[in-house]
């Protein structure tokens, strides 16, 4: 039992890298926490309690950050206190469902809830303008499931490492152990919800495959050529699926890990400013 459950914890965390540089995310988590006291919100989406964080604007349009798997708000605490955002933009950054404290522990493994879970937060822009939405890794994901079935509330997308391609995704054998009780019931709660979902991507993806067509939004990709989560060719199955009239900018940065909006911030920033 022991060595199935070194096995299995170890796949997940291999496989769930987004919860990594938590030593440089914290303190700006808590810088954020002093600055904004009440600037974390529930809110209550069909069948699920969601929670996020928010500066900036209301009035302005909003930007709305999506994590990757696992994570949380608080890795987008750096953006959240960038001044010259604030100025622009109604910045929201959602815990996903099954992180955080939006049911933390339960696994929502479709794209489509997902989906409707995260623009439920709109209800609190007062804008009227739509939104432009970033998501890193797994987050690329449900924000492409996002503009395509609301194409009428999106104004552009960030991909970030994005995990979007189905033919690039796939369950390894010493995933499912990690399903089995009571190995289940040991893995860290955060990295169960990780593996859960992702062993469901590649149907989720497949399902979202024939509704890119719809995507009508402004997009924006970011990708490293050493990014060894995520591999590059998904920057490529964006950029074939989205008409280039569409396309503000792409960036593929020789050498870049995965790992981008903590280590190269400034070019998620750019990206922003590129949909001027």
């Amino acid at each position: 039992m022991k060595t199935t459950f070194v096995w299995a914890a170890a796949a997940s965390i291999g496989l769930c890298g987004c919860g990594s540089h938590r030593a440089r995310v914290a303190p700006m988590a808590v810088e954020f926490q002093a600055r904004f006291p009440g600037h974390t919100q529930s809110y209550v989406s069909p069948g699920r309690r969601m929670q996020f964080a928010w500066s900036g604007d209301v009035s302005q349009p909003p930007l709305v950050f999506v994590h990757g798997s696992p994570g949380d708000w608080t890795g987008w605490a750096e953006f959240l206190l960038d001044k010259t955002l604030q100025a622009r933009f109604h910045l929201i950054a959602v815990d996903r469902p099954g992180y955080g404290n939006s049911d933390g522990g339960r696994t929502e493994p479709s794209l489509p809830a997902q989906a409707a879970a995260i623009l439920d937060v709109l209800q609190f822009n007062r804008s009227g303008k739509k939104a432009i939405f970033i998501g890193h890794s797994y987050g690329g994901a449900v924000i492409a499931q996002i503009a395509a079935d609301h194409p009428e509330r999106t104004a552009a997308l960030i991909f970030v490492a994005s995990s979007v391609d189905p033919a690039l995704e796939g369950n390894q054998w010493f995933q499912y152990p990690a399903l089995w009780w009571p190995m289940r019931a040991l893995i860290p709660r955060d990295l169960r919800v990780c593996n859960e979902e992702i062993m469901a991507l590649k149907q989720e993806l497949e399902a979202l495959r024939p509704k890119w067509p719809s995507i009508s939004a402004h997009v924006v990709t970011i990708q490293g050529t050493g990014d060894d989560r995520v591999p590059l060719a998904n920057q490529d199955f964006i950029l074939a699926r989205i008409p280039h009239k569409q396309i503000r900018s792409t960036a593929r940065i020789a050498g870049m890990n995965h790992y981008v909006p903590w280590e190269h911030p400034e070019l998620i920033v750019d990206a922003i400013n590129s949909l001027n």
